[in-house]
């Protein structure tokens, strides 16, 4: 698995690379390959929906996905992180996003993704309206949606808004950490109360929410519904579990938080990951330097320029200030 994969003892990292765009890896993990697979075979038999008409649904499915993790990592880059990386698999998609630890950046970057569902909903509905000539197919009933006739270009359009739409309602109404919607009430509750403490209240209701996802699964028989539901409620598990390996402990009484105001505070996490942040950046702000003093400003990429733009801005500022 290693020689593969290169992360052989991390199942998560058991993916292949598909395409690298705009400095972005895109992957595909083993399990969705096999899931794809599966999902062929079974669409060969004289009750499914037929084999081109599973290939639209994966491919609407693959390609709304990818847009919205996208729309992830350019939002992150926007407010100055880094994103390098997509990963594609069964249970949707991951975009490996580092924002600059705060809670706006980190609220701007989940939006994005949802953005991009949000942009395509006129999009593809006028596309639908305009090969159907229907309103019952670009508004509808979710749960009960009007199919149209016609041949599968028709059934590709309404399939591309159909799918927007349930992952749109899907990603921002669930509020299951780390689901977009678990993580927009995380940061909400960040900028009041801290990130420790907002992400351990946003990893309970991610609980709630995945214990009542568990059961709608169950009741409809949705196993893909389920499989959400339990990585969800093991991610919330994980997030608690790291918090207290940190030393955060939720205490609730009125004696514990009149001690803790009086109590003199050093550097927050927050404000310690900043340094920390700003330590890294000088850091690689001295190896530019060094590799323009041995190679030249030629020798500097795109993205290269552009992080010595910025922090000899922040310098400039810092001296005039």
């Amino acid at each position: 698995m290693s020689r593969v994969f290169g992360e052989g003892d991390n199942p998560m990292r058991w993916a292949f690379p598909l395409y690298r765009l705009w400095g972005i890896t895109v992957k595909i993990h083993l399990i969705f390959v096999i899931f794809i697979a599966i999902e062929l075979i079974m669409s060969a038999g004289q009750n499914s929906i037929g084999p081109i008409q599973t290939i639209i649904m994966l491919a609407s499915v693959f390609g709304l996905v990818l847009l919205h993790e996208y729309g992830h990592c350019f939002a992150c880059r926007w407010v100055g992180g880094e994103a390098d990386e997509i990963m594609l698999w069964p249970l949707g998609g991951l975009a490996y996003c580092r924002p600059p630890h705060d809670w706006k950046s980190d609220l701007i970057t989940v939006v994005g993704g949802p953005g991009v569902n949000v942009v395509l909903v006129p999009i593809l509905g006028a596309a639908v309206f305009a090969v159907t000539q229907d309103w019952r197919h670009v508004v509808f009933n979710p749960f009960s949606p009007v199919w149209p006739g016609g041949g599968y270009f028709e059934q590709a359009v309404f399939l591309l808004h159909y799918v927007n739409m349930v992952l749109l309602a899907f990603n921002v109404l669930l509020p299951m950490y780390p689901m977009d919607g678990g993580r927009i009430v995380q940061c909400i509750m960040w900028r009041k109360m801290g990130y420790e403490k907002s992400l351990w209240i946003s990893c309970n209701i991610g609980f709630g929410a995945a214990i009542v996802a568990a059961m709608v699964a169950f009741a409809f028989g949705e196993m893909l519904l389920l499989g959400i539901a339990l990585f969800g409620g093991l991610t919330c598990w994980q997030q608690k579990q790291q918090l207290k390996f940190m030393g955060y402990e939720p205490r609730y009484d009125a004696a514990y938080q009149a001690a803790e105001k009086s109590r003199p505070k050093g550097p927050s996490r927050s404000q310690m990951a900043a340094i920390k942040k700003r330590q890294e950046e000088e850091a690689r702000f001295d190896k530019l330097l060094q590799k323009i003093a041995e190679e030249g400003m030629g020798s500097l990429t795109g993205r290269e320029r552009k992080f010595l733009d910025r922090v000899s801005e922040k310098k400039r500022q810092g001296k005039a200030g």
